[in-house]
């Protein structure tokens, strides 16, 4: 894993660079063990549909993964494509399906290359950030990123631009919103120390770093969540060491750091990817690209006491390389995506019960079906699930799809 870059060249260089290493490294860990590896593996029977199929000059490329309203309707944002090629926020309407782009990025004022799902609030505004673009950059001849909302009529405004070294570069997670409007996240880079920031941005658009990463405490922060006592709940993709195999921290409204786990990059795991999922009970779930028995990665999980445990460790033949986090329905069982591995070594649609039994849901077989996952799943009050495929698909932009178990 190359650490980040720290002295941007042309516009995104930064972000287009380490995506590329991190998904050569993800494909030769999956592609090590063939798809087969491993005991037999449980498959349900199931409903899937795909859902939409992106045309990247037009829709955008590359699906973020998606958020849903009340109504049903999904949101979501493309990494890639659309008119100026740097990206797309669009809807999906619940009824009639019809594809809608409402915002497409031109890197410069307005973002560019969004890495993360977008965030709902009760109005219908959607909130999110982009991993370039903007009109910050604190002295370097690019953008390092913004924070966005988008009203109900598809207008765009940005509430912030990243500045690097004072407040962060490239926020790459989905931001999170509390009841009083306060949003927060997380930037891949920049702070004083080049390894990334939590901030919060307040419902007047003024950002605060809450933490700044020193790679001794982690680096290359990724998603959040928070509870209701206001603490938040990370992972970091590097560190403790140089650089590391990645962390689950605690941020404490008082700014109390805390690791809750280093990974070793052995059987517990190696470079967490997703944001925690934080059940009732206080018990934290998530994945691992990475690690684990058979080197594909895991799902783990860290008690309410603070004691960790591999719930399950892919062997290929069920998954490979998971960069999604995870969601619970009622009874307790766990849902998410692998980047590789299944049927044709292109990625799976997952569940996991309390047990720790794993069933895959849907093996990705490619061209319309789609493959590549790398997002986190949105889960329906009736167990459907709706998520996005970063690859496939009739033009190879991505797919939107639909999976009843």
């Amino acid at each position: 894993m190359t650490r980040k870059m720290h002295d941007p060249g042309p516009a995104n260089s930064t972000y287009k660079i380490r995506t590329s290493v991190i998904n050569f490294a993800i494909c030769c860990l999956i592609m090590l063990t063939p798809a087969w590896f491993g005991s037999a593996v449980a498959h349900a029977q199931t409903t899937y549909q795909v859902i939409h199929q992106f045309t990247p000059a037009t829709d955008g490329s590359q699906p973020n993964g998606l958020t849903r309203d009340a109504a049903g309707n999904l949101f979501g944002t493309a990494t890639q494509g659309g008119s100026s090629g740097v990206g797309t926020v669009f809807e999906l309407n619940a009824t009639t399906r019809a594809f809608t782009v409402l915002h497409t990025f031109t890197d410069t004022p307005d973002g560019a290359t969004p890495e993360a799902p977008v965030t709902l609030d009760p109005a219908g505004y959607l909130y999110g950030t982009t991993a370039a673009g903007g009109s910050g950059g604190g002295g370097f001849h690019d953008a390092v990123g913004t924070a966005f909302k988008i009203d109900p009529n598809g207008v765009e405004t940005i509430v912030h631009n990243f500045v690097l070294f004072s407040d962060g570069a490239e926020p790459a997670a989905k931001l999170i919103r509390d009841s009083a409007g306060n949003l927060y996240g997380t930037t891949l880079d920049g702070g004083h120390g080049f390894d990334g920031t939590v901030f919060r941005i307040n419902k007047f658009g003024t950002e605060r770093v809450l933490h700044q990463f020193n790679v001794t405490d982690g680096a290359v922060p990724r998603g959040i969540a928070r509870d209701s006592a206001g603490n938040l709940y990370g992972t970091t993709l590097e560190g403790p060491a140089n650089p590391g195999h990645g962390t689950v921290y605690k941020l404490a409204p008082d700014g109390t750091h805390t690791i809750l786990h280093s990974f070793t990059g052995g059987a517990d795991g190696d470079k967490p990817f997703a944001e925690p999922l934080l059940d009732a009970a206080g018990n934290l779930y998530s994945t691992t690209w990475g690690g684990g028995d058979f080197g594909k990665g895991t799902v783990f999980k860290i008690d309410s006491a603070g004691n960790f445990s591999v719930v399950h460790s892919f062997t290929g033949a069920d998954g490979a390389g998971p960069q999604a986090g995870l969601v619970m329905d009622p009874a307790g069982n766990l849902y998410g995506t692998t980047f590789g591995g299944g049927d044709f070594n292109l990625g799976v649609v997952f569940e996991i019960d309390p047990s720790g039994n794993e069933t895959v849901l849907h093996s990705f077989a490619g061209g319309t079906d789609g493959s590549a996952p790398t997002s986190t799943p949105v889960l329906t009050p009736d167990g459907t699930l709706f998520g996005s495929a970063s690859q496939g698909g009739l033009h190879n932009g991505g797919t939107l799809f639909k999976l009843k178990p």
